[in-house]
């Protein structure tokens, strides 16, 4: 299929490194984590139809994500009042204006890469912008997934809205807890997977291929992980619709067990290495303006240095919360309840 293996370059950066010296974070299989229990609502599943666009599909998934977390930070909401009250600024990314610049010809196929590199780089635009389903078709086309007539100088202006973020490469790809990490702290990783027909790929539970020749290269969000009756599993959206479910009409609700409705991989993909090149992407606001806020702070009893993001709403601070996978306590009125949450009081300069 779509996904090209990345060739190695050195100068990648390395998110294996990156956290080697972090505080380490114990990965809480049992609990799990979904995206969609940070954003509150559903994700709307994306269909690449015949194209080889699965790197722009994939890539513009998470690049989505990120937005609507900074935005319902800006706006102390989640996503289903966001898509009511701001319809606009929670508008899907654009598969195609990725895909587009990406592709490689004649073939077609992405490299991985290439897909967070453009968005650190140029960033990307909404699909009201740019339209990934071809209107004489109505489905999303090679050709039509190709064509850059709509490039230009005002849209690449445009595009900067979406871009900010660095991305680095997990070089330990067997690795399912790095993976779940990755997942958590920056909600997300984009990656290739190596795949076989009549492997389960039209069910939530696909299995590797007998063997890596032969078989087909695809490119996947992950946005959860968790543990159920079959074991450990990271989960994708992918980018198919919803025809491998075995409900087709499933639709993601809060409270719903973590990875439900998507693919979940198993230990025996991470294991034998059947997926490659994954990708994520570090924290960075899109606005420094965005950090004007943030300060640095000292515990007075302790060494211990932090960083203090100001949550302007109730809302806000449970979003944060749900980023780092700390419970928040509720009264039976739904309110948080503050006695219990709060672990103390500081003063700044």
């Amino acid at each position: 299929m779509g996904a090209i293996p990345d060739p190695i370059d050195e100068r990648d950066l390395v998110y294996d490194k990156h956290v080697m010296g972090a505080a380490p974070v114990e990965i809480d299989w049992e609990k799990g984590f979904d995206i969609r229990n940070v954003l509150g609502a559903d994700i709307n599943l994306k269909l690449q139809g015949p194209s080889l666009s699965c790197v722009g599909q994939g890539v513009s998934y998470y690049v989505w994500v990120k937005q609507i977390i900074e935005i319902m930070a800006k706006y102390g909401l989640k996503l289903p009042e966001l898509r009511q009250k701001y319809p606009s600024e929670v508008d899907e990314v654009s598969a195609k204006a990725i895909y587009s610049q990406i592709y490689i010809s004649p073939q077609g196929g992405a490299y991985i890469r290439s897909g967070m590199k453009l968005i650190e780089e140029w960033g990307s635009v909404f699909e009201s912008i740019v339209p990934s389903v071809n209107p004489a078709t109505g489905i999303e086309d090679e050709e039509w997934m190709r064509d850059r007539a709509w490039l230009n100088a005002n849209i690449s202006k445009l595009a900067e809205v979406l871009k900010g973020n660095k991305y680095m490469v997990i070089n330990a790809a067997h690795d399912m807890d790095l993976f779940a990490r990755a997942i958590m702290e920056n909600h997300g990783v984009v990656g290739g997977i190596l795949g076989q027909n009549g492997k389960g790929w039209n069910t939530e539970n696909p299995q590797p291929p007998d063997s890596p020749n032969g078989a087909w290269r695809h490119c996947v969000y992950y946005g959860a992980f968790g543990t159920d009756e079959k074991g450990k599993f990271i989960a994708t959206p992918n980018s198919w619709g919803n025809g491998f479910r075995p409900d087709p009409k499933y639709v993601w609700k809060p409270g719903d067990p973590v990875g439900k409705g998507w693919q979940k991989l198993r230990a025996n993909y991470f294991n034998n290495t059947y997926q490659f090149n994954p990708w994520t992407f570090q924290d960075l606001p899109n606005n420094k303006k965005n950090m004007t806020n943030v300060k640095i702070i000292k515990d007075s009893k302790s060494p211990s240095v932090g960083i203090w993001i100001p949550a302007l709403s109730p809302a806000a601070i449970e979003s944060y919360c749900l980023n780092f996978g700390i419970d928040v306590p509720k009264k039976e009125n739904g309110d948080i309840d503050w006695e219990k949450f709060i672990q103390g009081e500081l003063t700044l300069k």
